[in-house]
């Protein structure tokens, strides 16, 4: 009976301990992508995180590459809100995947120039005032020299 019992224990522990070690973050598993149909940026899976989000690291806000180097998240967003902050970032605001504003003010204006980004940013957000409420495409650019942002209404 006791043998029954410790081998019990041990099935058990280890199917606790196979568990613990799968997070599902593709990035500490070495993978190219994010799960969920995310994309890695830089190594790490990378999330729109802002006022229209709470600054969370919602799976449903997982950037999807568009093309090589830009990458994009949908968010809804209302007029009467505006204007909203917002920053790319990894789950734990890791330095050089916390992508915020270079210089001050850091708005975006639809259809104006991109907001340069600066990548180890602390507390600098993008500011966006939508001209009507709807789903917007926020994209991340990190095929120049420096990356960038800009926003779109999504199609």
């Amino acid at each position: 009976m006791f043998k029954k019992f410790l081998t019990s224990m041990f099935a058990v522990g280890a199917l606790v301990l196979a568990g613990c070690a799968s997070n599902g973050d593709s990035a500490a598993a070495g993978g190219a992508t994010a799960g969920a149909g995310g994309a890695d940026v830089f190594g790490k899976p990378i999330y729109l995180r802002g006022e229209m989000n709470d600054w969370a690291a919602k799976p449903e806000f997982l950037v999807q590459k568009v093309e090589d180097g830009v990458y994009m998240a949908k968010a809804e967003l209302k007029v009467d809100y505006a204007p909203y902050k917002f920053k790319f970032a990894d789950s734990a605001w890791t330095p050089g995947t916390n992508f915020g504003y270079v210089e001050a003010p850091g708005v975006f204006e639809l259809n104006g120039e991109p907001v340069v980004l600066n990548p180890n940013s602390k507390f600098e957000e993008v500011k966006i005032t939508p001209d009507a409420d709807g789903m917007f495409e926020f994209y991340l650019d990190v095929r120049g020299e420096k990356p960038v942002t800009y926003v779109k209404p999504a199609k």
